[in-house]
This record gives C-alpha cells, sequence and structure tokens, in this order.
C-alpha cells in the first residue's frame, strides 16, 4: 500500500542529495540504451522508492496509474540484460478531490476539531528494477555507500591528496622535502 507521504518523502530525500539525484539520471539512461521507452505507457512512470545502491545492485520502484499499465514486453528486455524486476498491483491512498461537504470527514487532534478531505484508494502498477551495477558505473568508483542515506564522495578526497592535504607538515613549505617520520631511529633498536 502506497502513500502520498512516503512518496513526497523519497523525493525530498531524492532532491536533497546531489548524489541520488545523479545515480537517478544515471539509471533513466540505461533505461533509454535500452530502448525502455518505445514500449506503451513506460514513459509515465514515477519513482516512489529509491535509488537504494547495495554493493551489485542498483533498486528503484516505478508506479504506474492502472489504467496505464508499462508494456509487459519491456520486462523481457530488462530480464535479458541481467535486471531482475518484479511488477504487480498495488494500491495507493490519496485525499478525495473536495467538491461537497460530503467529501469531507472531521478529525479530531488533541482538543480541535479539524475538517479535512476522505481518503480514497487508487489501484496501481508498481515495477521494481533491481539493476546490476556495471550499468550505472560512475558510482562504482566515485561514491562508496558509508551507511544507510549518506555517501563518501570520492572525488573530494581525491582531490584532497592531489593536493597532499594528508600530511600537514609539508603544507607549511611546500618546496620542503619530504619528511621521514623514522628517519634518525636504528632498525630493532629500542628506546
Amino acid at each position: 500500500m502506497q502513500t502520498l507521504k512516503i512518496i513526497n518523502d523519497n523525493i525530498r530525500k531524492i532532491s536533497e542529495t546531489n548524489t541520488l539525484l545523479d545515480m537517478l539520471l544515471e539509471f533513466e539512461g540505461v533505461l533509454d540504451t535500452f530502448d525502455m521507452y518505445a514500449y506503451k505507457n513506460w514513459k509515465k512512470g514515477e519513482v516512489i522508492n529509491g535509488p537504494k545502491l547495495g554493493r551489485y545492485f542498483i533498486e528503484v520502484a516505478l508506479m504506474y496509474p492502472y489504467e496505464d499499465m508499462p508494456d509487459p514486453e519491456a520486462l523481457l528486455r530488462l530480464k535479458a540484460n541481467d535486471c531482475d524486476v518484479k511488477m504487480y498491483k498495488d494500491q495507493l491512498i490519496k485525499s478525495k478531490k473536495i467538491k461537497s461537504v460530503e467529501d469531507t470527514e472531521v478529525v479530531v487532534r488533541g482538543n480541535a476539531p479539524r475538517r479535512v478531505a476522505k481518503k480514497e484508494q487508487h489501484d496501481v502498477w508498481i515495477v521494481e528494477v533491481k539493476m546490476p551495477r556495471r550499468f550505472v558505473d560512475e558510482f562504482s568508483t566515485e561514491q562508496i555507500e558509508a551507511a544507510e542515506d549518506a555517501y563518501v564522495d570520492m572525488e573530494a578526497i581525491q582531490s584532497g591528496v592531489d593536493q597532499n592535504l594528508e600530511n600537514p607538515i609539508n603544507n607549511a613549505d611546500p618546496m620542503a622535502p619530504p619528511v621521514d617520520p623514522m628517519a634518525g631511529t636504528t632498525p630493532g633498536v629500542g628506546l
């Protein structure tokens, strides 16, 4: 069962993180190279979950209106390209469009009653795509997953290494020769 709040939270997370947005654009580019948009209704999909980056796969869930079911033939093309795909019917719960008082209900929050729109269910199609990471190669070396929703930008780390920021001794005088911390000690002799 899908709700608009869950979908909006996922969209907010994607829009706040450039890495997730870049991953999603890369995922969409791969779908385009597979010619998925040549199949009926594949353009009408909305991202409702993901992208979730795993060690070997990237996962994205797409939602389609029930009357605009995506062509199932396209799933065979994804499977031929080593993608795991699931398609199933689900329910989307959203607020009813208010045309009269009958479209609202009274809800008590705390001590204050409020009129809110009634909820209604709509049938939708969900397509979950689990794509091998080799297709979204941009993230195999430049981004590593550090936690559930946090990513380490390896490009920034490499930039720091290129500028020699990891060695504060050499940063004082860029013309000074490298300092060997082991210089002047005799191997095997303790202090």
